[in-house]
């Protein structure tokens, strides 16, 4: 058995998550809140120290009346947040939401549409049918099957006759890739559980080798 004081802590922790396979109880209930208040703990520390310090607190110190002074806008945004605890102000953060949700949806939306949409268009329409007769029968049921799943969101055009069974086909393969999807997501939890096992038994217990 180990007698490291940080692997007996982090195995009263694991057993104190596995507890909530028998029921709902206050071990398990400190284990979560301990796991939260770490969590936001750690990302506070972590934006404080590459974020917030270095990108406006010290520019502000150093510049805050020359080239970096547009950054007192974003503390009068976050004086902005601030006003939601205020009963006279409380309005006056939808102002720091909306500036908030339009910078990011505009950051993401063309970051997401290049990587998730217009990469998978060019990498399906320039799948490449040479080399090995497993490579060859790779892109070809990926050009297809992107084809078939397409053809089930044309609601433009009434679904009968061969349309309708392209339809029908694209439904089994959208059908097909979210088992595979959630299939790869049980088996990356069950990698994760056979992780917290083989800790318990051979780092903690030391019955494994």
């Amino acid at each position: 058995m180990s007698t490291d004081p940080y692997v007996w802590i982090a195995a009263i922790l694991t057993l104190g998550v596995f507890s909530f396979l028998y029921r709902d109880n206050a071990f398990f209930a400190v284990c979560e809140h301990l796991v939260v208040g770490l969590s936001a703990g750690y990302m506070f520390v972590i934006y404080w120290k590459n974020v917030f310090f270095p990108e406006l607190i010290l520019p502000l110190v150093q510049n805050g009346m020359g080239e970096d002074a547009h950054l007192w806008v974003v503390v009068g945004i976050c004086f902005l947040w601030s006003c939601k605890y205020l009963e006279k102000t409380r309005d006056m953060y939808r102002l720091a939401l909306a500036f908030w949700l339009s910078v990011d949806l505009g950051l993401s939306i063309p970051t997401h549409m290049d990587a998730g949409v217009l990469a998978q268009i060019a990498g399906t329409i320039c799948a490449p049918l040479n080399g090995t007769p497993v490579e060859i029968a790779g892109n070809t049921v990926l050009v297809i099957g992107t084809s078939l799943g397409l053809f089930y969101f044309f609601f433009s055009k009434e679904q009968k006759g061969a349309f309708k069974t392209a339809a029908t086909a694209g439904t089994w393969i959208l059908m097909i890739g979210f088992g595979a999807s959630f299939s790869y997501v049980i088996l990356s939890r069950i990698y994760l559980l056979i992780g917290r096992l083989l800790f318990l038994f051979r780092d903690w217990l030391g019955l494994l080798g």
